[in-house]
């Protein structure tokens, strides 16, 4: 650039920036760029691009064909010059997975915690929802059954105490009636034929006696989700593992309620009666 013979081999397009004091230029990803190169831009396009020329005639008739222009020639080379990290990319890129769709009966989200708590009531109700037919028991629990089916058919819940085998077996007292009554019927109001009054003991030879299987072989007529116990005496016959103290168990996926034993509560006024009998309205009857 320092003589001033150098200015006549400048592109055009350049010569306005040369004048203006322009030395250098940076093309990025262009080789031999620049502004005294000795050739401007356009001269190397035309270098690069040569047209096609006219086939020759030989002697003797034949025609002599020309190799194709350099264009045609680089396509191949350009193809094979690519990186070929892609291909191999796409090639051990393993195929994407199945989704695997969820087998028959399995289950896609848990229970809540309210669900959890109805499933033993929901499995007892829909495993008997009705009595058997036909009933097998010993005498006295055989009569004691044809009086309580022809009272209900589908009760929700067992009710049972200490001296249910007396009013069953003929010595009933009009005290206990009466407290069952008030609580029961009155107070929590509980529909006809929601309670089956099933007892734990019998009269035998004069006596109350108590009989845990008998009691449990009642129960499985009608397996009720819910047990009401009056009294803990009445708890251990039924439920002898069970440890004293608490209002509500649960036994063999049936949740057993306690409440005071009728002899205690024939001596309360209705009132208090009412008040010892609540924990009995946890029950769901609907």
């Amino acid at each position: 650039m320092g003589s001033p013979s150098s200015r006549l081999d400048i592109d055009e397009q350049y010569r306005p920036w040369v004048d203006s004091g322009l030395e250098f230029l940076f093309a990025p990803g262009h080789a031999q760029a620049g502004i005294g190169t000795g050739r401007s831009a356009s001269a190397r396009q035309q270098q690069q691009y040569q047209p096609p020329q006219r086939p020759q005639m030989q002697q003797g008739g034949g025609m002599q064909q020309r190799p194709p222009y350099q264009q045609q020639n680089q396509a191949p080379s350009q193809q094979q010059a690519q990186p070929p990290v892609q291909q191999q990319v796409q090639q051990q890129a393993p195929p994407p997975r199945p989704q695997q769709a969820p087998q028959q009966g399995q289950r896609m989200q848990q229970p809540t915690a309210q669900q959890f708590s109805q499933q033993p009531v929901e499995a007892a109700r829909a495993a008997h929802a009705q009595p058997p037919t036909k009933v097998q028991l010993p005498e006295p629990w055989n009569k004691f059954y044809q009086v309580i089916s022809q009272r209900v058919s589908a009760p929700k819940v067992v009710c049972t105490y200490m001296e249910l085998g007396f009013d069953l077996g003929g010595q009933s007292d009009p005290r206990r009636r009466s407290v069952l009554q008030n609580t029961l019927t009155h107070h929590l109001k509980w529909p006809p034929g929601t309670a089956a009054f099933w007892p734990m003991s019998a009269v035998v030879n004069g006596a109350l006696q108590p009989n845990r299987e008998m009691f449990w072989r009642g129960w499985e007529i009608w397996r009720t989700p819910y047990i009401a116990v009056f009294g803990d005496e009445a708890l251990r016959v039924i439920h002898p593992d069970a440890q004293p103290g608490s209002t509500t168990y649960l036994y063999n996926d049936v949740t057993i309620f306690v409440v005071p034993p009728l002899a205690k509560l024939v001596t309360m006024l209705p009132h208090e009666q009412q008040f010892a009998t609540e924990g009995l309205s946890a029950i769901r009857i609907s």
